[in-house]
């Protein structure tokens, strides 16, 4: 049996529970793992808990499938044959699922992690089960942008002009226990596209049919939606042309536009937008394309190119501040951690940067966890995890998942692939308060 080595056990009863849950799988309320018993609490609503921190999913290339191994032990719990292209991972917006993005394969599927809470009326019971694929396919046309929110994520299908028009796509974990989706919304002609699904609004790019020498966007427009279906408000006339990206935080919403950035307030029932212009030190020839954002911080973030810009929406005169890597460091990949405390960005120098946020922005860490990427050097990929403060980064050059304590900024571990491996998702139980990290491609 494949395994990661040096061992994931932290310490002999942990790796001692680890393995029971791992080798006999919960079925019920009476038997398995549990870390209580409702009998000796005197909560009216008790938790029975199995003892995981949670499971990682990768690519296997060779193989063409996906593995799924359990963190604390490092035991490989299932292997599943995955069809097509390598994909990109990401997570439902409870973590217990895998969205698996095949671009060119036209689909979108889903693996079920295994580990999930039930309701069981007088108490809530945890299970560990074996990792599968759903039946569930989303099959539309070049699925490309997937955001995910509070309690929903959204793929944005970008279609192909003369061939598909794009398409929106909601999701939760909810439906995805039945297999199913949230609701569609169709669009007029094809579009590199984003979407986002906050509350019961939903924020969408529109493309006007004018366009046609770039399939990029240069409106927004905005839906309610009453957990079945879409329904028209209006469109904004400000305008963001060459529009990508998109991300938001408790009080705005922003997507990257080539002069500027698109804001929408989500304090005004009326979701007024507002555009800010360029910061003055973006280079030339550049915009911001990508950003990142999380409920917990009061702040967005703009990456542009290989510069990176904190930007404070309410401050109309002066709303950037840039965060500087140090003269010839690249960007290579960046969010932030489950709690908004830690936003984290990888440089092409191997060196992981720790900010907080909750700090002004400060650099608390820097950390080296991989060697020099040259041109020709594959991404690294970084997850986190919802249940501790870690990180894991999976160094596909090396073939290593580096594990990482973002609180202190220490390296725990490093582990050995015998694969070649590609992507990698944090699945598990959420600790209960967890957010998300807005996800552009």
């Amino acid at each position: 049996m494949t395994k990661l080595t040096p061992p994931f056990a932290h310490n002999p009863l942990r790796l001692a529970i680890a393995l029971a849950a791992t080798t006999l799988l919960l079925a019920g309320c009476g038997g398995g793992n549990s870390g209580s018993d409702s009998d000796d609490s005197d909560d009216d609503h008790a938790h029975e808990e199995i003892d995981s921190t949670g499971r990682l999913a990768t690519y296997d290339a060779g193989a063409g499938a996906l593995k799924v191994f359990e963190v604390d032990d490092g035991t490989l719990l299932e292997t599943v044959p995955l069809a097509g292209e390598a994909p990109r991972l990401s997570h439902s917006p409870g973590y217990r699922y895998a969205v698996v993005i095949q671009r060119e394969d036209d689909l979108v599927s889903f693996l079920d992690g295994g580990l999930y809470v039930e309701d069981h009326g007088d108490h809530m019971h945890e299970y560990a089960e074996t990792p599968t694929m759903l039946s569930l396919t989303l099959n539309d046309r070049r699925p490309t942008h997937y955001s995910l929110g509070e309690d929903s994520g959204v793929v944005f299908f970008d279609g192909e002009d003369g061939v598909a028009s794009s398409k929106v796509t909601a999701l939760s974990d909810a439906s995805l226990m039945d297999s199913t989706t949230l609701a569609s919304l169709g669009r007029d002609n094809a579009m590199h596209g984003v979407a986002k699904l906050i509350g019961d609004q939903l924020f969408v790019t529109y493309r006007d049919p004018s366009i046609t020498d770039t399939t990029l966007p240069a409106e927004v427009e905005r839906y309610s939606f009453d957990g079945d279906s879409f329904s028209f408000e209006t469109r904004y006339t400000e305008q963001c042309p060459l529009l990508h990206g998109a991300a938001a935080n408790d009080h705005a919403l922003a997507f990257g536009c080539g002069d500027g950035v698109l804001v929408i307030d989500l304090h005004d029932t009326t979701y007024p937008a507002s555009k800010l212009d360029n910061p003055d030190s973006l280079a030339a020839d550049s915009r911001i394309g990508t950003l990142a954002g999380h409920h917990a911080v009061e702040e967005l973030v703009g990456i542009a190119g290989d510069q990176l810009y904190v930007i404070d929406a309410e401050a109309s005169a002066d709303p950037y501040r840039e965060l500087t890597l140090g003269a010839g460091v690249g960007l290579v990949a960046q969010g932030f951690d489950v709690h908004g405390e830690v936003f984290y960005v990888l440089g092409d120098d191997g060196d992981l940067r720790l900010f907080h946020p909750g700090d002004n922005w400060a650099l608390a860490h820097t950390i080296t966890v991989t060697g020099a990427l040259g041109e020709d050097a594959a991404a690294p990929s970084i997850t986190t995890s919802a249940a501790d403060d870690r990180l894991y980064l999976l160094d596909p050059n090396a073939s290593t998942i580096t594990e990482i304590d973002s609180h202190d900024g220490g390296i725990v571990r490093t582990l050995n692939l015998d694969f070649e491996a590609s992507g990698l998702v944090w699945l598990g139980l959420a600790d209960g308060d967890h957010s998300h990290d807005d996800h552009d491609h």
